[in-house]
């Protein structure tokens, strides 16, 4: 049924995949409900964290195959139900309450969510024996491949409604800070601010978070993956020379566009006195 679902979608006129859309999360969620009896949290999960866009799907997926162990990439309810995050963030929810609601990938050793970012002191409050990987990339690298996931220009004044109109599911988490204590309302300044209040919660928590730079990751990919291992005290199980080269995230069209070009002057200068204390802090 799921299968034909999907191949329903790819075929229905523009205006009604919303609908088919939503009547496939339907069947998913119920489902996900069913396989959720009897699952329950990790003791000692291993929490990736970082931003949007900023390799943590690839450093997850690789760290998973290497150590063997069950690894969850992304929680199934942050597309349609990313409201849950700004509710457990408000209060209207506890993080048990959340943890419930999500038993599959919290059952997970592994799991890398990045909307977690901004819920460390909750996450370690509740797992006590957790261990937490900070993924960080530079801000204007990390900002411009938000933008090209989305199909959205660098140089805008301001999001016109087309634009508004490509930023769906729990992307739109990213371009409202007030739910976690920001204040811009520019969408640059918007997603720099992000970024900050992102990297804030590694620089507040040095001890108890490993960092890892995307940077580093790029230039020597199995190194990072066995240095992190080896952080993490996990044993290596799996060569994963082979996988080293897969590209887990869809590649952005203007990834080889100059960021100051991306950006143009105005934008490109926000970004860098939003994030010029904590681009220091972390030796950007």
């Amino acid at each position: 049924l799921l299968i034909r679902m999907g191949i329903i979608n790819r075929i229905l006129p523009k205006r009604l995949k919303p609908i088919s859309r939503d009547i496939g999360f339907t069947i998913n969620s119920c489902i996900y409900k069913l396989n959720c009896i009897g699952k329950k949290p990790h003791s000692s999960p291993i929490f990736i964290l970082g931003n949007q866009k900023s390799g943590t799907s690839a450093i997850a997926a690789l760290l998973g195959e290497l150590s063997g162990k069950d690894t969850a990439i992304d929680l199934y309810y942050s597309g349609f139900r990313y409201s849950h995050f700004k509710d457990w963030k408000r209060g209207k929810l506890n993080t048990k309450q959340f943890i419930n609601k999500n038993k599959i990938e919290f059952s997970f050793e592994i799991l890398k969510e990045p909307h977690f970012s901004v819920f460390f002191k909750e996450l370690k409050q509740e797992f006590i024996e957790a261990k937490f990987v900070m993924i960080v990339r530079d801000p204007l690298d990390n900002i411009r491949s938000i933008l090209d996931r989305l199909n959205i220009d660098g140089d805008k004044k301001n999001l016109e409604k087309e634009d508004k109109k490509k930023i769906f599911h729990s992307w739109n988490l990213l371009f409202n800070n007030d739910w976690i204590g920001g204040s811009k309302k520019q969408y640059i300044e918007v997603l720099a601010e992000r970024w900050n209040i992102i990297s804030k919660t590694y620089l507040e928590n040095k001890n108890n978070i490993i960092l890892v730079k995307y940077e580093d990751f790029l230039k020597d990919k199995i190194k990072v993956i066995n240095n992190l291992s080896r952080e993490l005290n996990i044993e290596k199980v799996n060569d994963i020379s082979s996988l080293l080269n897969t590209q887990f995230q869809p590649v952005g069209k203007n990834k080889k566009v100059d960021v100051q070009e991306f950006f143009k002057e105005k934008n490109y200068q926000k970004i860098l006195s939003i994030c010029k204390e904590n681009m220091e802090r972390l030796v950007y």
